[in-house]
């Protein structure tokens, strides 16, 4: 880096420190830089000051102009006052370039942090001492030349602070208008993670809910069918029937295995693809054989065409309630019933118990409801003496 960067660094940094500084150092430093412009004999500016006075008494309204500084930041109505007062004062001596240069600061700090009015009062005064320094200078009969050169003096004297601390109060609001957006869109950025994050985990919910809801209907009734039926053989004694009640445990745990297998290539596999889920028109009829259910001549293939998300709550729907009667009614008792009327597919299945029996709010009811509700259908579940009863109507369009 050049010594010409440097020294451009170096000044800029001096301005912003100077722009930031509360007071103090800025009241120390002018005192110190003054007392040296005094020591000098930068003194007598003003030519016809109307009391002679040795050069030391400067440090006086000097003192006073830098005291004022100290709170220009805080309080920059109660610097510009007292600088005022000074400068009159160091002016009636014959004035100094150091009690001019306070001026400037006094100037500055009315406009850099001062409230409108403040600002408003300095500018208006700027003016009129601008336009009447300058009409007093025509009006005394100076060339034009030194009336000109005393308008542009004392333009620099007052309008450059004023320029100077506006560009200053502007940069630093566009920084703070900059600040204010980034936090603003930190926000939203951390707004929308936790939004996202709170989708995620609602849809990771909805996934394990749906897990148990597809692993307990794909996978109890079979179980519940297998247990059944071998804990009804092993209470038989032995006989012919046995080497059909095995066959019957097999088939369930089979399917069951199938079952299982399916929603296992599904969770293990890449990207979005659904399980091949059995449908009541196709698999209905090997349901109803078996569970061994009394279907009355009921062909669940003429229900076709379905939809194929009805189709598949259908099945669900009939396994599940199904899988209750075995488990809770009387053995052989199971009713079921097809039919499709009016765009609308009803499935009741009705079995015998020997109570009365609750609704419940058990995950297989649960279960059904929801299934039924997800496809626009409805789920009506009745208990009277003896008779438990299933009913599913489900939009067959």
């Amino acid at each position: 880096m050049s010594r010409v960067s440097r020294l451009g660094a170096l000044l800029r940094r001096l301005g912003r420190e100077y722009s930031d500084d509360p007071g103090p150092l800025t009241a120390l430093v002018t005192f110190l830089g003054g007392s040296l412009m005094i020591a000098i004999g930068l003194t007598e500016v003003w030519t016809d000051a109307p009391v002679g006075a040795p050069a030391w008494w400067h440090l006086v309204p000097l003192a006073v102009g830098c005291a004022a500084t100290t709170v220009r930041r805080s309080r920059p109505a109660i610097t510009m006052a007292v600088v005022v007062v000074a400068f009159a004062a160091d002016a009636v001596i014959g004035g100094s370039l150091a009690v001019l240069v306070v001026l400037f600061d006094a100037i500055y700090s009315a406009e850099r942090f001062g409230s409108w009015p403040l600002r408003r009062a300095v500018r208006f005064g700027s003016g009129v001492i601008i336009a009447g320094g300058t009409l007093a200078a025509a009006l005394s009969g100076l060339p034009l030349r030194a009336v000109a050169a005393i308008a542009l003096q004392l333009a620099a004297m007052l309008l450059i602070p004023v320029w100077w601390a506006v560009d200053v109060r502007h940069r630093t609001e566009l920084a703070a208008s900059a600040q204010a957006r980034a936090d603003l869109e930190a926000a939203r950025a951390a707004e929308r993670a936790r939004a996202q994050d709170a989708e995620r985990r609602s849809a990771v919910q909805a996934e394990r809910s749906r897990m148990a809801r597809e692993l307990h209907d794909a996978v109890a009734g079979d179980v519940s069918a297998l247990v059944i039926r071998a804990g009804a053989a092993l209470a038989a004694p032995p006989g012919p029937g046995d080497r059909e009640s095995l066959a019957a445990v097999r088939e369930s745990g089979l399917h069951a295995l199938g079952e299982l297998r399916a929603m296992i290539e599904v969770l293990t596999a890449e990207g979005e693809q659904e399980p091949a889920a059995p449908a009541l028109t196709e698999d209905g009829g090997e349901l109803l054989a078996r569970f061994g259910a009394d279907g009355d001549g009921v062909d669940p293939a003429g229900l076709a065409p379905l939809p194929p998300v009805v189709d598949r709550a259908g099945y669900r729907l009939l396994q599940e309630a199904l899988t209750n009667a075995t488990r809770h009614g009387r053995p052989g008792t199971a009713e079921v019933g097809l039919a499709r009327e009016d765009g609308t597919v009803e499935i009741v299945v009705s079995n015998a118990v020997d109570r009365v029996v609750a609704d419940g709010d058990g995950l297989g009811l649960t279960s059904m409801r929801e299934r039924a509700h997800a496809v626009g259908g409805t789920l009506e579940i009745e208990t009277t003496e003896g008779t438990w009863t299933v009913t599913a109507r489900l939009p067959a369009g």
